[in-house]
């Protein structure tokens, strides 16, 4: 329905003295055109943060950019023939050509993206962390000026693949003493009780409670973080990257969250003149794990 109305602006827009358009799309400058479609995946429903590319005779690239939350992508193009290439992480690129007309909307319509055969969700089985090939990085912010960039260094876990997927279990525990930011006597503050409290609470542990497929590749992974003797829940935004026959059999994923220093009862603060608080109320928190299917 909303592609029709789409398609009935792009021909019943009336036009200005000169020919400029008016009605409810973007203003179409005189000498280009106006390029539209709405994205799917599998299942026909509307698919957000799609990328699509248009290029040109010349394969020089004319625009590009993200569908929103329903779907929809439009831009402002100059005329000609046109490349038009849409990808979504755990989908196959989809390619197509059009026609734009100058002072014209040229609606390509629905795209459906099948799914990538190499987005196969991993088989049943445990999966243990590769130590080497995996990381818990963070990010924290320093008298509400520059960032502080860290690290822990020794981190164990797993992941008890099922079937189905969703009821998998993911298990982590982290070895708060390996914390680093290249700085000794800050490490050094950070694992005391104004922080971590290593020498009470000398691991980090997460466990998950739900794996939920948001769309194609991305996931979220729900569970709880226990952090100096306190727990909390926690939401992993997840990007699936798939599995590959090295040293075995491996699946890797990345993984992004924002922790709130009071949810865990770490609320030391030191005030600058102004109010600014030394160290910032959340920390990002990014991973990027390999896991291993034991034989």
């Amino acid at each position: 329905m909303i592609l029709s109305k789409l398609r009935q602006l792009g021909h019943n827009r009336t036009r200005k003295p000169g020919g400029a358009a008016t009605g409810a799309l973007p203003p179409t400058p005189l000498d280009g055109g106006t390029l539209s479609c709405q994205v799917h995946d599998e299942a026909e429903r509307p698919l957000p943060e799609a990328t699509v590319t248009v290029v040109n005779r010349l394969n020089q690239q004319v625009a590009v950019g993200s569908t929103d939350g329903y779907g929809f992508f439009l831009a402002t193009v100059p005329p000609g023939q046109h490349k038009v290439s849409v990808t979504a992480g755990g989908y196959q690129r989809l390619g197509t050509r059009v026609e734009v007309r100058t002072n014209r909307h040229t609606p390509i319509g629905a795209v459906q993206l099948r799914r990538d055969p190499e987005s196969t969700l991993p088989e049943p089985g445990v999966w243990t962390f590769d130590p080497d090939h995996t990381e818990i990085r963070f990010i924290a912010q320093h008298i509400g000026m520059s960032k502080i960039h860290g690290a822990f260094r020794d981190v164990e876990g797993r992941v008890l693949v099922r079937d189905p997927f969703e009821d998998s279990r993911v298990e982590v525990a982290i070895d708060a003493a390996s914390i680093d930011t290249g700085v000794r006597m800050r490490d050094e503050h950070l694992r005391s009780a104004d922080f971590l409290d290593v020498a009470n609470h000398p691991k980090l542990y997460f466990r998950s409670d739900r794996l939920t497929q948001v769309r194609g590749d991305r996931w979220q992974v729900t569970g709880n973080l226990s952090l100096r003797g306190t727990t909390s829940p926690v939401v992993l935004d997840t990007t699936y990257l798939g599995t590959r026959s090295w040293n075995g059999t491996r699946a890797a994923c990345h993984c992004t969250t924002e922790l709130r220093r009071e949810d865990f009862s770490v609320n030391w603060q030191q005030l600058l003149s102004k109010g600014i608080g030394v160290v910032g109320p959340t920390v990002r928190v990014e991973l990027d794990i390999q896991a291993v299917l034991e034989e």
